[in-house]
């Protein structure tokens, strides 16, 4: 209320001396009438930055909340907006809460106007799964999920020789999902076994589940994407069933699903190439992405992968995809004011860590229109979006709050 007050002051003083000025001298100042109302347009929204809170779904995390006490909250009303970036028609005033606890988040969800998440190498948590000290090859939390009244850690962790990942229930501590061995240690890296997912309904989820490696195409890891007898490189329906989950396989020939969103109808993923590559992929149930028979990147020594989305098999083709690689790593819906402004044409946001950026994509059925990219100079690995409100979570450098704005 006070600042208010003082800010009502300055605008009357402001006025008063305008008025004067006309008057005595007969100036009439544009530019300085142009530049002072776009001060007080930023110090007003400085002020009243946590309206924004207006724009969060009031949303419940769902499962059971005692789990909930792994992990931070972060309260997203109190921040400056100091920063802008500029887009063809928008501005994109943003701000960073500082929040130390942060490192590289393996899961996150809204709650009203808070925000939760977990690091991937969580102490306390992984103790509890009784997963302590097997956290290596970049292991660790890589989702968390609800289904009914009961929260899923999906992990990913290497024991006596065999990296492997599984699916444990959070009250009970049971596994549900066990993953098979993969014992050829110097080929594994567990930052590619993916953990994008979304959920269905309260009884299913869909979850992927990568290819682990960044050998080349050819070797035995990556094949498993194809195999039809393997859940790697697989995007899982999981089905809660009692006390167990169902898998069933819904696409294959994944390599790093790194998030899913519903987009208006369409189901899209957002996935991990090799060197260059990175994917945007409608996803279609009992299609194939083609990993690692095709690919639009190439092997890390520069070797050519085969860019024929035909042969030797019939695979999706993806919506988009970057080259370079800009590391894709979240999906969401884009704000509501862009979209509006870009209707009847679909819109969906993504996030990157090696780009340092979120993106707008905007599309229409199988074609990609154009791209919007907004540099934050931060890696952005969680992407979350309400209103015109959008929030990254980025590796150890706090969270993102940013505001879109048509510009007039």
């Amino acid at each position: 209320m006070r600042s208010k007050i003082l800010l009502y002051t300055f605008c009357t003083l402001v006025l008063s001396s305008y008025a004067f000025s006309i008057g005595q001298w007969k100036v009439f100042p544009y530019n300085q009438l142009k530049d002072f109302k776009y001060s007080v347009s930023s110090l007003l929204e400085v002020i009243t930055v946590s309206s924004m809170k207006d724009s969060f779904t009031k949303k419940e995390l769902g499962g059971n909340e005692k789990n909930r006490l792994f992990g931070n909250f972060v309260d997203l009303n109190s921040i400056s907006l100091t920063e802008s970036a500029q887009l063809n028609n928008f501005e994109f005033r943003w701000g960073r809460i500082e929040e130390g606890a942060i490192g590289k988040v393996g899961a996150a969800e809204m709650k009203g106007d808070k925000l939760w998440y977990v690091n991937q190498n969580s102490p306390q948590l992984i103790d509890y799964l009784s997963l302590k000290n097997k956290i290596s090859h970049n292991g660790g939390i890589k989702a968390i999920f609800s289904l009914g009244e009961t929260d899923y850690a999906y992990v990913a962790y290497v024991e006596i020789g065999c990296a492997s990942a599984r699916i444990i229930n959070l009250t009970t501590r049971d596994v549900v999902l066990q993953l098979p061995c993969i014992s050829n240690l110097k080929k594994v890296n567990l930052n590619n076994v993916g953990g994008g997912w979304i959920k269905l309904s309260e009884r299913e989820v869909l979850l992927a589940i990568g290819a682990p490696t960044t050998a080349n195409v050819g070797g035995e890891i990556n094949q498993l994407a194809q195999s039809d007898k393997s859940f790697w490189g697989k995007i899982l329906r999981l089905e809660q069933d009692g006390n167990k989950l169902k898998a069933k396989v819904f696409t294959k020939g994944h390599r790093n699903a790194q998030g899913i969103a519903q987009i208006g109808l369409d189901l899209v993923a957002v996935e991990q190439g090799p060197r260059g590559g990175d994917e945007i992929n409608l996803i279609i149930e009992g299609s194939n992405y083609g990993w690692p028979y095709q690919s639009l990147g190439s092997e890390y020594d520069l070797t050519s992968i085969n860019k024929s989305f035909v042969n030797p098999i019939l695979s999706q083709i993806p919506l988009f995809s970057f080259v370079p690689s800009i590391g894709i790593s979240s999906i969401n819906n884009c704000p509501q004011s862009y979209i509006e402004y870009y209707a009847p044409n679909k819109c969906l946001a993504v996030s990157s860590m090696r780009g340092n950026a979120i993106y707008f994509i905007v599309y229409q059925k199988y074609k990609t229109l154009f791209t919007e990219k907004i540099d934050l100079d931060s890696r952005i690995r969680k992407l979350f979006v309400e209103g015109d409100v959008v929030i990254g979570l980025t590796d150890y450098e706090g969270v993102i709050v940013g505001n879109i704005i048509a510009m007039k």
